[in-house]
């Protein structure tokens, strides 16, 4: 408990430093909360998990693309992990996670739950929420075809784009919990999508 209460100092203070918005602590936070919950379900090692959760994004405060954040993030934390006195598979396996955690790759039973923890906060009420936080600098949608054209473009063009991206990320859950913890989520943003059309529908717009 110390070593993950004087982690959490050093990773707040190092995404708040950051000054991301999308991807901060408050992000960080809820993907280790939702990791906890699959970590039980799945059978992980909790301490594991959690300090893979909470290192997961670090890279994002360092010049770089996007797709090779979780390398960044990676090499951030192979140094804070030796003051652990993890075991090397230990190291190996959290490192391993942080690395893939924006891939497609589902090799270790703690990657697969990382990626569904991370990609369960793009989904429902705070997924909406980052979508058009990480996307403000774009129109919120196409006023031709306000909220009904859902390709999933990337770049994408408008920050709905954003969102109907993330909402495809239900099919790439990797555990049955996180995709029984997502079906709420999903249900949430479809309201979103309907609600939005119509009301923009009935301003004319």
């Amino acid at each position: 408990m110390a070593a993950l209460a004087e982690l959490e100092v050093w990773v707040r203070e190092t995404l708040e430093a950051g000054m991301k918005r999308a991807h901060g602590w408050l992000h960080t936070d809820r993907v280790r909360a939702n990791i906890r919950i699959l970590a039980r379900a799945e059978g992980v090692d909790s301490f594991l998990a959690e300090v893979a959760a909470l290192l997961h994004d670090v890279g994002r405060t360092q010049p770089g693309r996007e797709a090779e954040h979780g390398a960044r993030s990676a090499n951030m934390a192979e140094p804070i992990l030796e003051d652990l006195a993890l075991a090397p598979e230990e190291g190996r396996a959290i490192l391993h996670a942080i690395h893939w955690h924006n891939s497609l790759r589902d090799d270790t039973p703690l990657l697969c739950i990382l990626r569904d923890a991370d990609m369960l906060d793009g989904l429902g009420a705070m997924g909406i929420m980052r979508a058009f936080m990480s996307k403000s600098h774009l129109p919120p949608y196409n006023a031709d075809l306000p909220f009904q054209d859902s390709r999933n473009r990337w770049p994408p063009d408008y920050s709905s784009d954003q969102l109907f991206g993330q909402m495809e990320w239900f099919d790439r859950l990797n555990t049955d919990t996180a995709r029984q913890m997502a079906k709420k989520r999903m249900a949430f943003m479809a309201a979103f999508v309907t609600q939005a059309r119509d009301e923009i529908r009935a301003n004319g717009a």
